[in-house]
């Protein structure tokens, strides 16, 4: 049972640093920071890949809690995927802009 309450806690701790992560990247890309994104990606897929290493077992609520991440992280990348979009149309509405430009010339 000792074994058991180890494991929650440190499922439970997992989960957190997860959750964390998941605020940080969300933050980050509200402030176009996307350097810090992908280490912090890196990060949250090495937390996940020891948690399925480890083989751990999840209770109803660690599942919920996953889930909520998985979401959370869902709204993540379709913001990233927005903000990145946009920053392309400009891009490439500035491109257009320069060749208008030295068109003239």
């Amino acid at each position: 049972n000792q074994m058991l309450n180890n494991q929650n806690v440190s499922i439970n701790s997992q989960l957190d640093k997860l959750e964390r992560i998941s605020n940080q990247i969300s933050l980050l890309i509200s402030n176009n920071d996307y350097e810090k994104i992908s280490h912090l990606d890196r990060m949250r897929k090495k937390i996940i890949s020891d948690m399925q290493e480890k083989n751990l077992e999840l209770s109803t609520n660690h599942k919920s809690s996953v889930l909520k991440l998985i979401s959370q992280n869902e709204v993540i990348i379709s913001e990233f995927k927005n903000k990145n979009s946009e920053s392309l149309a400009d891009i490439a509405n500035s491109k257009k802009c320069a060749q208008a430009y030295l068109a003239t010339l």
